[in-house]
């Protein structure tokens, strides 16, 4: 049986629209966050980050397991854009080289297409090749994410990141503010929530068949 690993795809919506010295910013905040991005990654990764497109980042991973943290930190070092994050399962066609855009197979194939899904659905976190039971939460999250002001999606971002105290010191705000704004998106129950879906992704992986 061929081994599998988990594409990561992350798209910067609307990019296009941005006027070019907004653009010109992005990708070079794109790049330096790859950098960044693969230091703190580099021994969870199978290949390294890159930035295709201008504004489009891949990885490999050898299994589900960083993808939670590793997309809400993407989104935390690159806030003035929301982001799609796709993920795919299944094996690879080439050998594993250095960056992940060298290779080509299954899990990439299946993580473009989750990302097509995803522009068509308004979706922001979006899977293939995975269980069914994942289209829900990726459904929830999406539909949560789109309620939130801007200023709440950056806070539930560095929430899921680390606690009150550091999105405070993120943010440059009181963590009184920071607690406010969490009384007011229900918190305990997105936190609640959140556990479901990296959970769900574990099941499917340590599964014979993701199906």
């Amino acid at each position: 049986m061929s081994k599998s690993y988990v594409a990561l795809i992350a798209d910067a919506i609307a990019s296009r629209d941005l006027p070019p010295a907004s653009r010109a910013r992005l990708q070079a905040d794109a790049r330096a966050a790859v950098k960044a991005l693969n230091q703190r990654y580099r021994h969870v990764l199978a290949a390294r980050f890159a930035v295709t497109l201008g504004d489009e980042l891949q990885c490999l991973f050898p299994t589900s397991q960083p993808v939670w943290d590793v997309a809400h930190d993407l989104r935390a070092r690159l806030p003035t854009v929301d982001w799609v994050v796709a993920c795919g399962r299944g094996p690879i066609t080439t050998p594993l080289a250095r960056t992940a855009p060298e290779m080509d197979g299954p899990c990439f194939h299946e993580a473009r297409a989750a990302m097509d899904r995803a522009k068509r659905r308004r979706q922001v976190f979006a899977f293939g090749g995975f269980a069914p039971a994942l289209e829900p939460l990726a459904t929830y999250y999406s539909a949560l994410y789109w309620s939130w002001t801007p200023r709440q999606r950056r806070t539930a971002t560095l929430l899921r990141l680390g606690d009150p105290a550091a999105a405070a010191a993120r943010l440059d705000v009181d963590r009184s503010a920071i607690s406010h704004l969490a009384r007011r998106m229900a918190w305990p129950l997105v936190a609640a929530g959140d556990k479901m879906f990296p959970a769900a992704a574990g099941r499917c992986w340590s599964a014979r068949r993701c199906s």
